[in-house]
C-alpha cells in the first residue's frame, strides 16, 4: 500500500474506521513515534500473545498507515 487511494479503498471495501485519537496523539512526531511503538506491539501480539492463533486480515497495518500519514481525521474524529 503506496499511497493514499489504496488506503481509502481498503477503507470503503472492508467498512474499516480508525480508532478515535485525541488531538495531541495526531501531532507530527508524536504519531510517528506512536505508529513505531504500536507496529512493535503488533508484531508481539502475533508472534507471542494469542494472535498466533489468528489470521492477519490487514486491519492493524491499515491503522498503522493511518496513523503514520495522519489520515485520522478522515474518518471524521470527533
Amino acid at each position: 500500500m503506496g499511497d493514499h487511494a489504496a488506503w481509502l479503498q481498503d477503507m470503503y471495501e472492508n467498512r474499516w474506521v480508525m480508532p478515535f485519537t485525541p488531538w495531541w496523539k495526531r501531532l507530527p512526531m508524536i504519531r510517528q513515534i506512536r505508529a513505531v511503538v504500536l507496529k512493535f506491539k503488533v508484531e508481539r501480539h502475533y508472534t507471542v500473545g494469542m494472535g498466533v492463533f489468528g489470521l492477519r486480515t490487514g486491519y492493524d497495518d491499515w491503522v498503522l498507515y493511518g496513523i503514520w500519514y495522519g489520515l485520522a481525521e478522515i474518518k471524521g474524529n470527533k
